[in-house]
């Protein structure tokens, strides 16, 4: 019985190590640059934090060639236009002609599955993806799995300057248990 306990508390004890190193490797992949130059069909945010996602969408669309941005996760109370014309002081034929807001999903998964509908709507084969950093790694590792598209990630820092512990386990976890459900759904 006491060399039964001993083996639990060995299992335990690497259980808690590989975790404890997978979340500081989760940490230091936080992506913290951004990418200046890109060539894709589309730009995708994924809603958010306070704003800021939205905001460099935007800025990326006025600043370049590229005039497409769909918001996918929008709460289907959100009036587009007049957010993003009276409160964020878009300019208002950029929004009409450039940006497509999706009210269909509510989490990173249905993200990827309703961008994917909507470019291949719109014959859309690439995209640069813009989310915070701590939410990067998942949303692009679901976007490469389920959206058939060519994702180029673009992570805006997250609104704050230390990331809380428990926000970080979080998202480590998140992304732990969608590698699961990927690895048994596909490599069975």
């Amino acid at each position: 019985m006491i060399l039964f306990l001993k083996r639990i508390n060995i299992l335990l004890a690497l259980i808690l190590l590989s975790l404890a190193l997978g979340i500081v490797k989760f940490k230091n992949n936080l992506p913290n640059q951004k990418i200046s130059n890109f060539n894709v069909d589309a730009i995708v945010v994924l809603t958010g934090g306070k704003g800021e996602r939205i905001i460099e969408g935007y800025n990326q669309i006025e600043n370049s060639n590229q005039r497409k941005l769909f918001i996918s996760g929008v709460d289907n109370t959100f009036n587009s236009e007049v957010v993003l014309v009276n409160i964020l002081n878009f300019d208002r034929d950029m929004v009409q002609c450039c940006i497509e807001v999706g009210y269909l999903s509510e989490n990173t998964y249905e993200n990827a599955l309703e961008t994917r509908y909507w470019a291949l709507e719109k014959k859309i084969q690439s995209i640069l993806l813009i989310t915070s950093n701590l939410h990067m790694q998942r949303a692009e590792f679901l976007f490469n799995q389920l959206s058939g598209l060519e994702v180029i990630p673009y992570a805006v820092n997250n609104e704050e300057f230390i990331i809380p512990f428990e926000k970080m386990i979080e998202e480590y976890v998140k992304l732990l248990i969608s590698k699961i459900v990927f690895v048994k759904k596909y490599e069975i």
